[in-house]
């Protein structure tokens, strides 16, 4: 058994593909068959269930695939040791967010870290919260930054920055001489609301079914994934939606919208670093969440508790 076994076994396991596991690790697909042939020899097991759709761990692999990833680890956390003690830290981050995060909060954590360790290169993915979390407890990804609230038992949550939703609207009249919206005023206006997963969106939800009493309906007029749209069409005055205050100041500088603080709910938001509660970071990932939390001023764990 040696590391690039153990490489393959554990990136084919994340990205349940041969293919997709060759492109990322640049090994041929008939080496990485031979890795894994090699490995279930030596183990006596099998340790992928092979069809024409998706590749996944067998029990036997799946509980291999614990002590892989310890182990990979443990090589890992023996390099860093010694690339300290010569001055080098390197390696790859895959980082996964949400999308107010990834574009408003990350740039800042990004450059930061990349002054201090300037051979750590970075792959980002952009997914909804529900799904970056989702992933995570699966055992695909690592670690990720989101908008959402703290709601799944098995993840761990650690607060980056705060943050707060705010109704905006184009600022002309009526909306210009307004300095404040109730949530009931707020039902009366046709939203531009962004997919469901996101952080966002479970932020209105949540606020909707509070106010269930009112037996009012949301004028609901579009769903959207990219809040840089969403942002274009209020200024354009297709309708209001509820944003993450740092995504608009320099719009509101510029006097294309106008924020409307919601009166009667309390729409406080935090971005956050998430991982898996049960499962152990890479040294290289812990030093990356070390910096991001250092730099917010946050180190404080949060697991929902068992309801």
């Amino acid at each position: 058994m040696d590391f690039k076994e153990l490489e393959s076994f554990v990136t084919i396991a994340k990205v349940k593909s041969f293919s997709k596991a060759s492109e990322e690790l640049f090994f041929t697909q008939p080496a990485l068959s031979n890795h894994i042939s090699k490995l279930e020899k030596e183990l006596g097991i099998t340790l992928f269930e092979r069809n024409n759709r998706k590749t996944v761990l067998t029990p036997a692999g799946k509980q291999f695939y614990i002590s892989a990833q310890e182990i990979l680890n443990q090589r890992e956390n023996a390099l860093l040791s010694l690339e300290k003690y010569q001055g080098k830290i390197d390696g790859m981050l895959q980082i996964a967010t949400s999308s107010v995060p990834g574009q408003y909060i990350m740039p800042n954590i990004l450059t930061g870290f990349h002054k201090i360790y300037p051979d750590v290169t970075f792959n980002l993915h952009y997914l909804s919260s529900g799904d970056l979390i989702n992933l995570i407890v699966a055992g695909d990804l690592d670690f990720g930054f989101v908008g959402a609230s703290p709601d799944n038992r098995n993840i761990v949550y650690e607060k980056v920055a705060d943050d707060e939703l705010v109704v905006i609207a184009p600022n002309r009249e009526p909306f210009s001489g307004m300095t404040s919206i109730t949530f009931e005023r707020l039902l009366d206006e046709p939203l531009l609301l962004r997919k469901e997963g996101s952080g966002t969106r479970q932020a209105f939800d949540n606020a909707y079914n509070a106010f269930a009493l009112l037996g009012k309906p949301a004028r609901i007029l579009s769903y959207m994934d990219n809040n840089e749209m969403i942002m274009l069409c209020v200024r354009a005055g297709l309708g209001l939606s509820l944003v993450s205050q740092i995504s608009i100041e320099d719009k509101v500088k510029a006097g294309f919208l106008k924020v409307l603080p919601v009166e009667d709910y309390d729409f406080h938001h935090a971005f956050y670093f998430v991982y898996a509660k049960n499962r152990s970071l890479s040294p290289l990932v812990m030093r990356f969440r070390d910096f991001a939390l250092e730099n917010a001023g946050f180190a404080v764990p949060y697991t929902p508790a068992d309801v």
